[in-house]
């Protein structure tokens, strides 16, 4: 069994990628120490915030929550709650939601639950079987992900958020980095980075909290503290381009200790490059439902005409499938 590299106690983890081992006591330290680290080196808080977390019951964020709650009562200044959106995905989201409540509760953190099915119009399940009918084509986590975007900057923009903290880690950061490559999709790598600027007092300011903290080490700091919710995997994960490349830098990363932050620093490389190509955008307001948007419709508007959920402005001219 490995020891401690701190004290020689018996380890409970070890981080191939800098050759150390910690115990349980040591890992907390050394896992708050990083975090807080990256807070003050992307200056993502001011002194005064109504922070807002974007909760969906999973390990991610409900340790995001966990320790924002936590970090909150050290600062006067800041208040926390949550935020959960309901897809409406049966046998999935009930699980989490019941998850959520309990330790939103039990750490003493009022939430917000807002559904799909009250602000979209139907459930995600029933918007995937909409799409098919109506020969669209989209996986369930572009209608997911859309959605999801929209609601949540709505719902924390009504509940007077400064700052919408998201559950967000390396893994996920490195993932959508090499998504972005592999796609050519620059507009959406100018948008990378750890924390994302409102532009408009419309769009809530964005900030991830475990930014350059890997998944693993989330798991171990949501077991050591006990809470650890119950594993339950969205039934749409597998049909996602996001699965089959988190894979293929899992093996690279078993293979070769330390790349995934490799990729990290490259990510915020080409990001920062990319920016200075392109002029910065302004968001313009939807024409439809007045949130921010890059054209005059949003995109959540354009899906909800296309899926049959809202009716088609006569001067909008939907985009070619």
């Amino acid at each position: 069994m490995a020891k401690c590299s701190v004290c020689g106690k018996p380890a409970v983890y070890v981080a191939k990628y800098e050759g150390k081992a910690y115990c349980a006591d040591h890992f907390l330290k050394w896992f708050d120490k990083r975090v807080r680290k990256t807070i003050r080196k992307y200056r993502m808080f001011g002194p005064k915030e109504h922070i807002v977390v974007a909760v969906s019951g999973g390990k991610d964020s409900l340790a995001a929550l966990h320790y924002m709650s936590r970090l909150s009562k050290r600062v006067p200044g800041w208040t926390v709650e949550a935020l959960l959106i309901d897809e409406g995905i049966e046998g999935y989201r009930p699980i989490t939601i019941r998850d959520f409540k309990r330790w939103a509760e039990e750490w003493g953190v009022s939430y917000r639950i807002v559904s799909f099915k009250e602000e979209i119009g139907a459930s995600l399940d029933e918007i995937i079987k909409l799409g098919l009918e109506k020969g669209l084509p989209y996986q369930p986590c572009t209608y997911c992900g859309v959605f999801r975007r929209y609601l949540l900057n709505k719902a924390a923009r009504e509940m007077d958020a400064t700052v919408l903290v998201t559950g967000h880690n390396l893994d996920d950061e490195v993932q959508t980095f090499m998504m972005n490559i592999l796609r050519h999709d620059m507009d959406r790598m100018s948008r990378l980075g750890p924390t994302t600027d409102a532009g408009t007092e419309y769009f809530v300011r964005r900030a991830k909290i475990f930014y350059e903290i890997p998944e693993k080490e989330i798991v171990i700091y949501s077991m050591l503290h006990g809470f650890f919710p119950e594993f339950v995997e969205c039934p749409y994960a597998r049909l996602g381009f996001r699965w089959d490349v988190r894979h293929y830098i899992n093996l690279l990363e078993e293979r070769y200790p330390g790349i995934k932050y490799n990729i990290l620093k490259s990510a915020l490389d080409v990001s920062q490059a990319v920016r200075k190509t392109r002029p910065p955008q302004h968001p313009q307001l939807c024409k439809i439902c007045g949130e921010p948007s890059k054209g005059p419709v949003c995109r959540a508007c354009e899906l909800r005409i296309m899926l049959g959920l809202l009716e088609k402005p006569d001067w909008f001219e939907l985009p070619k499938k």
